[in-house]
């Protein structure tokens, strides 16, 4: 079941970050990508699905942090990798429930906010190696 709970994290993040994704590829290749009509439209629906849903996939990830977290500390008590993971990840939605509550986002919270996507991307390699 652990098992099942931190796949379902990995799978969960990673839609979350799509959304960044999605936008450095139409900060690049937008225009292109504009050229094939067919292409562009199911992309878009893509997008918009992923962006409408980034606060729900961080606040799942969570709900799933938690019962990865109760399921394998039962098993095999604290593990210091994941709690790390899981530390950045907390952090995270906390940033986004800011950044909802007070309406502000500015450069510098949105590059500590992709910073810290970049160090739960570590996290979890090193917590999953």
């Amino acid at each position: 079941m652990g098992e099942f709970f931190g796949i379902s994290i990995i799978i969960l993040y990673v839609l979350t970050i799509l959304k960044y994704i999605f936008r450095l590829i139409n900060k690049y290749f937008g225009t292109a990508l504009s050229k094939n009509e067919k292409f562009y439209n199911v992309y878009r629906k893509i997008v918009s699905i992923i962006t409408k849903n980034h606060r729900v996939f961080g606040m799942l990830t969570i709900l799933f942090i938690l019962a990865h977290f109760i399921v394998e500390f039962s098993k095999h008590g604290i593990i210091v990798t994941g709690v790390i993971a899981a530390s950045f990840m907390i952090i995270q939605i906390l940033l986004g429930l800011y950044a909802t509550i007070t309406k502000k986002i500015n450069k510098s919270w949105m590059f500590i906010h992709r910073l810290i996507s970049i160090l739960i991307l570590v996290a979890i390699l090193i917590h999953i190696s």
